[in-house]
């Protein structure tokens, strides 16, 4: 990477919009990568930086390329939580169910860290409800692991398999049930979470329960 391109990506990194401007009229690309192929729309994206994201657009960023581990724009901005970052990105024509490089999808990620603007507005833009990771996780089952119940009942109301199993043959009521979350176990069990999976150990949900919430899970699990 030359002078004028290190000066502009290390600009969009640090959200400076006037030195990023300056960069691209000396010449900079607005695609050029560092070591781990990432662009400046990425760092800018995963960091919020709204006016330095919009130019970079503007001026024939893609939106879709991918750095050494698979990642886009659109996964850093979803993480985050940057709600208008991620719209832009979406109105830009970033894919949604682009996967990274462990099959991780923005919104897989978005519902594990409980993004619940992002993941209402990734659903609206036909994000797959039910995609699989690498190792068979959903978006429901990662928002049980992390126990976040808005995001699990906006999942579900929007067409989420509710007995998806993993590559170990767990359920997000398993995971729910090892949370020790009963509000949002009951919630799974109202949506039709079946109780008599059993994954590739042998247990059923009842089992995942720690003893500390065994008085209150085990009746709606028994």
């Amino acid at each position: 990477m030359d002078q004028t391109n290190q000066v502009f990506w290390e600009a969009a990194a640090a959200g400076d919009l006037s030195k990023v401007v300056v960069a691209v009229n000396q010449g900079a690309d607005v695609n050029v990568r560092n070591a781990e192929a990432r662009t400046a729309l990425m760092r800018s994206s995963k960091r919020g930086f709204e006016k330095v994201v919009r130019y970079l657009i503007d001026n024939g960023a893609d939106v879709n390329a991918k750095d050494n581990n698979g990642k886009t724009a659109l996964m850093g901005a979803a993480k985050k939580g940057h709600s208008d970052v991620v719209k832009m990105l979406l109105e830009a024509g970033a894919d949604v169910n682009v996967s990274d490089n462990k099959g991780k999808t923005a919104l897989i990620r978005a519902s594990f860290l409980g993004q619940g603007e992002v993941v209402e507005l990734l659903i609206k833009a036909k994000a797959d409800v039910n995609a699989q990771d690498d190792m068979g996780r959903t978006p429901l089952m990662e928002a049980c692991t992390a126990f976040k119940f808005d995001v699990i009942k906006n999942l579900l109301a929007n067409g989420s398999e509710v007995n998806a199993v993993d590559e170990n043959g767990c359920t997000a009521l398993m995971r729910a049930a090892y949370s020790g979350y009963q509000e949002m176990v009951q919630y799974l069990l109202d949506h039709h979470a079946d109780k008599e999976v059993i994954d590739k150990g042998g247990n059923k949900a009842v089992h995942y329960v720690r003893t500390e919430s065994l008085a209150e899970l085990k009746p709606l699990l028994k």
